[in-house]
């Protein structure tokens, strides 16, 4: 594309963009997209998110493109689809994206402004032999120069700050927590989601299955 999106209401645009669209097949996230493509704030979503009201708002937005919309289970699906000219665009995990573009020489495109990402932890269950290593296994890896190395393999943000100045420029700007990255991202609400997956689940398998 000559003029690619620049953001989720870019992707819900099917008169600038003809073409299939892909999103993850569930709730979770597709409905967060769908509210900040019918002009929600990523710092609002869940707010809106939690009322009756946000979530018709995000299936009214998701039915916009129901016949534009296909849906993806597995994160190896999005960069496929890409590459056999399936879809046009689609929600996606950005490490998948950027091995296709490193290791199988694609040529994908991202958009930053308004993606979703969560946060990986580590826990030292109770009871535990090994408190003491396990203490100092985590001061080693949440070390800048340590985490550091992580993009070099995968490009997943790191969560230190001081990170970054270890990382080289050209690398970091694949980053999710690169700072032009990251400005208008949004993290997906745990909490939401351990008390409403179930009830929303139920709904969106609902709507996907029906004929509108």
């Amino acid at each position: 594309m000559k003029d690619g999106p620049k953001s989720w209401a870019d992707f819900f645009n099917t008169a600038k963009y003809p073409g299939k669209r892909a999103l993850r097949n569930g709730p979770k996230t597709t409905l967060e997209i769908a509210l900040i493509a019918d002009g929600v704030a990523p710092k609002d979503v869940y707010k809106v998110l939690g009322t009756e009201e946000g979530v018709n708002r995000a299936f009214k937005k998701l039915e916009s493109v129901r016949k534009d919309l296909i849906f993806w289970k597995a994160g190896a699906q999005p960069p496929q689809l890409l590459a056999s000219g399936e879809v046009v665009m689609t929600s996606v995990y950005n490490g998948r994206i950027d091995a296709a573009n490193n290791k199988d020489g694609k040529n994908f495109g991202i958009v930053w402004d308004g993606s979703l990402f969560t946060l990986d932890s580590w826990v030292i269950l109770k009871g535990s032999p090994n408190v003491d290593a396990a203490y100092k296994a985590l001061e080693f890896m949440g070390k800048a120069d340590v985490q550091a190395g992580l993009p070099s393999h995968i490009a997943y943000g790191v969560t230190n700050k001081d990170s970054k100045k270890y990382i080289n420029p050209k690398r970091l700007k694949d980053l999710p927590t690169a700072d032009e990255n990251i400005a208008n991202a949004i993290e997906i609400n745990t909490q939401f989601w351990l008390e409403n997956n179930d009830r929303l689940t139920e709904r969106f398998n609902k709507w996907a299955a029906s004929n509108g």
